[in-house]
Formats: structure tokens, sequence, C-alpha cells
């Protein structure tokens, strides 16, 4: 079952992602960048509130270097039962991706999912390729990879990428035994080419949003692209 990730700002738009049939509630700061680390106290109400309703995803930032910060980050989200933690890998160095990952990694308890995140816009902000990511992702021992997008313009990852190069990044990654999430501007005329590539987790937040990206989630938007995936993955059943 491909799962449906829906990003909230605060606490108050819990209730329509979860109503909307959400699969993971992540929560983020959207005026700190693509993976913008959510405050404490937010963190902690949204953990609170969610319990073990749906999981829960949080992410550390678009990070460019290694910090001792990350291991602290990553562990209080650990605490706070958080089920995923997502790190924006925001540098070309193999190597300082490399001790990101790791401090990472090795900060959080077992039962958290770590997710490293490469750049569909990886060539215009010189950050290493979500390939690249991949490789990284399986040397540390992270769970699963993302591509999203770091800049936030209007495009989509389906305006950066080819079908052919998602499908191949699905395909490498799995070889691993990664997990494989997708997003960046996704809309809902974007979800059955997501679904037939063969990503796990579908993220979206302007898509479920009234007012954009930094709008309101709202419930009927959030059950649109549910019913959708869900409308997918019938057909791909039925059809073999």
């Amino acid at each position: 079952m491909v799962k449906l990730l829906v990003s909230i700002k605060e606490p108050g738009e819990i209730l329509d992602a979860v109503d909307g049939g959400a699969d993971i509630i992540d929560v983020k700061n959207t005026e700190r960048g693509s993976l913008g680390l959510p405050s404490l106290g937010v963190a902690r109400e949204v953990a609170l509130k969610i319990g073990k309703l749906k999981e829960k995803s949080a992410p550390l930032g678009d990070v460019d270097h290694y910090d001792e910060y990350l291991a602290y980050t990553a562990y209080v989200l650990s605490e706070l039962d958080y089920d995923y933690v997502k790190v924006g890998i925001k540098t070309n160095s193999r190597e300082e991706a490399i001790r990101i990952g790791h401090e990472v990694v090795n900060a959080v308890s077992h039962n958290v999912k770590v997710v490293l995140v490469g750049y569909a816009d990886f060539q215009k902000f010189n950050t290493l390729s979500p390939f690249d990511v991949i490789d990284i992702a399986n040397y540390v021992g992270a769970d699963g990879v993302m591509i999203d997008t770091l800049g936030k313009g209007g495009y989509s990852t389906f305006d950066i990428l080819t079908h052919q190069y998602l499908s191949d990044f699905v395909s490498k990654a799995k070889q691993y035994g990664l997990f494989t999430a997708l997003a960046g501007g996704l809309r809902i005329e974007h979800i059955s080419m997501a679904v037939h590539l063969g990503f796990d987790v579908i993220g979206v937040r302007t898509a479920a949003c009234q007012g954009g990206r930094n709008g309101r989630v709202r419930r009927d938007l959030v059950m649109e692209l549910k019913r959708k995936i869900l409308q997918v993955e019938k057909s791909n059943l039925g059809s073999y």
C-alpha cells in the first residue's frame, strides 16, 4: 500500500490531515526551508495529540554540514515517539553527507526510521544527486530515501527529473532494501505517475492546502489525494 504523507505546520492542521486519510503526519516549519525543523513546542504538541493514531514524521532541516546538534535533535524527536526522522542532504561532499547520515542514524532509537533526502533540483543548488544519496543511505544504515525539491518556486519534481530517472531511483533503492518516498510540489495529477513508478510514500503539502504551501491543510483536499492513490492501486491490481 502506498502511504500518503501530509505535511502540517502547526497542531491546528492535525484533524484535517487525519480525517482526510493521511497515513503519515509530517510536521515542519515551512519558513525554514524545504525540510524546516519544527520548534520543540510544536513537535511535542503534535506528538502528544497524534499518539499512536497515525505514523509521525519530522525533518531535521536542509543540512549542509556536520554538526553535533543533529544528534541532540534526532534523539529528542526519537524520544517524542516519532516514527520517521528526515534529513536533507544539502551538500556536494560525500564525506560530509556520510558524517551527517551517521550522526542521525546513531542518535535515534532502533524503532525510528531514518530517511535521507536528495533534491530533484540538485544541479541548480550544487548538492549531491538523489542517486548519491541512495549510496550514502545504504552505507550509513538509513532506512529510506526521499526525493524532494530544495527550491519552492512553483515547480515540481516531475518538471525536473524524467520518468526514467525516477524509475531507476526506485529500482536502485529497493536493491539496497530501502523504502522510497517522493515529494516536491506534487499535485493530484502526479499521483498516478508516482504510484506507477513504485514509490512507497507520496508526500504533499501544497496540494493538501487551501492557499498554497503557506496556507492551511484542508480535509477534503487530503481526501481527494488519498482517494486518487487508492483508485490507482485498485486499477493496478485489476490489470494483473
